[in-house]
């Protein structure tokens, strides 16, 4: 009886460890793609990232001394920003509505994304969420993209 009852509860037990297990080494595995792409982006190789961010298996963030790595995968192409915070001299969050406005009374958001202004008045946008056929509800980006305005407006 003893014997029948410790098989049991290991085939449960391992019913339970091993789909962990995999999920989370697939994660594992997501996540150091993502990073990959990141470091593919910047320029020097030897520095690590102190800080980042990836949400929707599609876009990261990464802060590399002084250099912001941004890359957002689309259906057609894939986004890549590289920003010297030197060269920043203004940080905003933005969101719009579905018609490309912000919204007043609408909480609605269509688009959410940082938009900095450079000393050389060039305007880069890093979006965070684009609502489309496959997102189509904010989740974690909205608290993301408010860490990154407050780590980007810390250094300049």
């Amino acid at each position: 009886m003893d014997i029948t009852n410790t098989i049991i509860g290991i085939v449960f037990f391992s019913l339970i460890i091993i789909p962990i297990f995999i999920i989370n080494n697939n994660v594992r595995k997501r996540k150091n793609q993502l990073l990959n792409t990141l470091n593919e982006l910047s320029s020097d190789k030897n520095i690590k990232f102190s800080d980042t961010d990836f949400w929707a298996n599609n876009s990261g963030i990464g802060l590399k001394g002084d250099m912001i790595a941004f890359f957002r995968k689309g259906e057609e192409a894939q986004i890549n920003e590289v920003v010297n915070l030197k060269e920043v001299k203004k940080c905003t969050l933005v969101q719009f509505d579905k018609h490309g406005n912000v919204p007043k009374n609408n909480p609605e958001i269509n688009k959410l994304a940082l938009h900095l202004t450079l000393n050389n008045h060039k305007e880069v946008n890093l979006v965070f969420f684009h609502a489309d056929a496959k997102n189509f509800i904010i989740g974690e980006e909205f608290r993301i993209a408010k860490k990154w305005l407050d780590i980007i407006t810390s250094k300049i």
